[in-house]
């Protein structure tokens, strides 16, 4: 799990890539945001998404899987916080996000959805920064998520 802010991945990648093998899944959570006083807005990587940087760094034999990009790393890290929402997986292997979306699931109240090929991480990535701004603009909403019905 690449839980890193983007400006490091492919510093990191390279770092590691001698430790990456085929039986590895790179999992991205990362999204490219900046901020300014209107609130979170996305910027993606030249490669158009961080899941898509990922793996344009990572040998060729890695699959790399985009998960958990609009999960609240804040409400994760409470384990009393119960959830009910959804998280979209997304790569072009399906074995691997087989893999990552039984691991998701793993975590009691989210659901894992098959969100389709790496070429869809840009649109995953952007519905992040809404997420933050829902939050930060309705005093209702802490941490907002999704539930796709």
């Amino acid at each position: 799990m690449l839980a890193i802010p983007p400006f490091y991945i492919k510093g990191t990648i390279e770092s590691i890539a001698e430790e990456l093998d085929a039986e590895t899944v790179l999992v991205s959570p990362a999204v490219g945001m900046q901020g300014d006083a209107d609130g979170l807005h996305y910027r993606p990587p030249p490669t158009g998404s961080v899941a898509e940087l990922v793996a344009e760094t990572a040998p060729d034999d890695v699959p790399v899987v985009g998960a958990c990009t609009n999960l609240s790393a804040e409400r994760l890290a409470d384990l009393d916080v119960t959830f009910e929402m959804d998280t979209l997986v997304f790569g072009d292997s399906a074995d691997a996000k087989r893999t990552v979306g039984d691991m998701v699931e793993r975590l009691e109240g989210i659901t894992a959805l098959d969100a389709g090929p790496l070429a869809n991480a840009t649109e995953v990535e952007s519905l992040t920064p809404l997420l933050i701004n829902l939050a930060r603009y309705n005093d209702d909403i802490d941490h907002a998520g999704v539930k796709f019905v």
